[in-house]
């Protein structure tokens, strides 16, 4: 008898315990408030069925949007397991909707979200927050009003609670599990916030696959907050988060996700990740997506064996060492300029941001070999990227090939957006809004690159540049025989006619032998009204003078259109051919 009672007491023992672990809260989410995500998880130590009870706000029965939205999410995985917007449901009151479900869950950790954000948001002042215009679009009038309060009415009521035999986690042992699963990757920039310009470098020293793991934003017309990977030598992008080739990663239809494997030889690599100044970790402007803790990028290897074949590395944008020219932090209509001379070809990394719309560039740089005049480089709007908040800021980030010889580079900007001055959201690398020209290589030599000292050529007869507004300029040469010259000259013309030109007379009969008319010339890079004549003339022996005039404007240094590929020699160059 003894026995069979201990048996029973075992049996019932058995029973109430299975029947408390049944009801053991794995997690419970209610007191929410407007414009706000809470999440909390729970462990299971064995596979099985939790139950999951929930209640969201959807406006009338002709909106399939909801206003407050819940999901689990697998927390080695990241992927979703159960999600609100799927579920089935059932009303319960006039604008609640009620889900009473089970879901087999294998063993592991798991997190729970609620949030209350509509999927689509709008600023607006009637309510002081972002539900103000939402209700508006959708009801008339005092009805929308009327919602609204029923919305904050409701709030008591909402709530999601899950159910099953495991371990409740709190919200900071929610952020333990992100930690560890942070510890797997290689490098994780993740739980980013507003206006973030973040770079680490890694080193690969064998050729491997990674898993690229990315959650931000973009739409069809532009990406804000995204990541991307550069090869460090080549300044090549080996991957970058865009639109077309991500998803959506719940939330609003802005919030995208990647989570592909990239492919990359042995090298050296730069990560960049940036945000924007809205919609980011901890400050929603709408719907968060549905993994918000990892607003970022994170990189694993596929292989872990391959872990150790990695190398972290603090990167440098443009490292001290290695700038040759650095012409940056320019402000609204500047013209800056500085030369350079290369004692042997070599790599130049050039790094240029400006502002660039529809295929123009209004703030950009240029580089031309000082001594034939002729544009080397040009920063063009269809070889530049993104470089940050508005879609105008623009950044040419890349290496060429450059030989021995004298540079002299430029840039020049317009009357608006530039440095501490901007008319829209600013670049990321706000500093280097400008030009910096570095060596590329590693083993780059300083002593290789020397300032350029300009020389007057042996060839020049007469010169006369760098003129600027209302000058009147003159000079006087020589020829000991009939001789070839050529004529270097830049000025303004329009509509068949000059405005800043040069001419030549006979010192001896004062008679004009050659003049700079518009039919003459050819554009000269910039503004349509830089005008270029470089040709080779026959003059006879004797004396000569050689004129430069300009008008009351656009002239050195003083343009006010965009300035001419080689600006510096804004007039007139006389050179001895034979």
């Amino acid at each position: 008898m003894r026995q069979l009672t201990s048996l029973l007491v075992l049996c019932l023992g058995g029973f109430w315990h299975s029947l408390y672990a049944q009801e053991t809260i794995l997690s419970d989410i209610r007191d929410v408030s407007p414009e706000e995500i809470i999440v909390e998880g729970f462990g299971l130590d064995r596979e099985q069925e939790v139950k999951i009870e929930a209640v969201a706000f959807r406006p009338g029965r002709r909106h399939y949007f909801m206003f407050t939205q819940s999901w689990i999410l697998n927390s080695q995985t990241r992927e979703v397991v159960w999600d609100m917007g799927e579920a089935d449901e059932k009303k319960s009151g006039r604008n609640l909707l009620e889900f009473n479900e089970s879901l087999r869950l294998p063993k592991g950790d798991y997190e729970v979200y609620y949030a209350t954000f509509p999927y689509y948001i709008y600023k607006h002042d009637r309510w002081g927050n972002y539900f103000g215009r939402f209700f508006d679009e959708i009801f008339d009038g005092e009805k929308a009003e009327d919602m609204y309060d029923e919305f904050r009415n409701e709030l008591k009521n909402f709530y999601i609670s899950v159910r099953g035999s495991g371990k409740r986690y709190t919200e900071d042992e929610v952020q333990q599990l992100h930690d560890a699963y942070n510890q797997t990757a290689i490098l994780s920039l993740t739980a980013l916030r507003d206006d973030v310009y973040e770079r680490k470098g890694m080193t690969l020293e064998k050729p491997m696959e990674l898993q690229v793991y990315a959650v931000g934003e973009a739409k069809d017309d532009g990406t804000f907050d995204y990541g991307w990977i550069m090869n460090a030598q080549t300044r090549e992008i080996v991957w970058k988060m865009n639109y077309r080739d991500s998803e959506h990663a719940g939330g609003a239809e802005k919030n995208r996700m990647v989570n592909e494997v990239v492919s990359l030889p042995a090298g050296k690599y730069v990560v960049f990740v940036v945000t924007d100044d809205s919609h980011s970790y901890d400050n929603w402007n709408s719907a968060p997506p549905y993994d918000p803790m990892f607003w970022g990028l994170s990189i694993r290897v596929k292989d872990p064996a391959m872990k150790q074949y990695v190398k972290v590395y603090d990167y440098e944008d443009v490292p001290e060492k290695n700038v040759i020219v650095e012409l940056n932090r320019l402000r609204d209509s500047e013209f800056a300029s500085k030369g350079f001379t290369l004692k042997r070809p070599m790599n130049l990394r050039i790094y240029a941001l400006g502002e660039g719309r529809d295929g123009d560039m209004f703030d950009y740089g240029w580089i031309v070999d000082a001594q034939s005049h002729k544009k080397i480089w040009e920063m063009d709007y269809y070889d530049t990227q993104h470089g940050g908040g508005d879609q105008k800021n623009r950044l040419f980030d890349g290496v060429v090939k450059f030989d021995k010889g004298d540079y002299i580079v430029y840039f020049v900007t317009d009357d608006s957006h530039s440095y501490w001055d901007w008319n829209s959201s600013p670049p990321y690398d706000q500093e280097s809004w400008g030009i910096s020209i570095l060596g590329a290589d590693e083993q780059f030599d300083p002593n290789a690159v020397a300032d350029y000292e300009p020389q007057r050529d042996g060839t020049i007869l007469a010169q006369l540049v760098q003129i600027r507004e209302g000058e009147h300029e003159r000079e006087r040469f020589t020829l000991e025989k009939d001789s070839d010259v050529r004529i270097y000259a830049i000025g303004e013309g329009r509509d068949g006619e000059m405005f800043d030109y040069g001419w030549i007379e006979d010192a001896s009969t004062r008679k004009v032998v050659w003049e700079m008319t518009y039919r003459q010339t050819e554009h000269a890079g910039g503004a349509s009204k830089n005008r270029l004549f470089d040709d080779v003339i026959r003059l006879k022996k004797g004396e000569y003078f050689v004129y430069y005039e300009t008008d009351d404007s656009h002239s050195f240094n003083d343009w006010n259109d965009s300035p001419p590929d080689d600006p510096v020699n804004w007039g007139i160059t006389i050179y001895l051919v034979d």
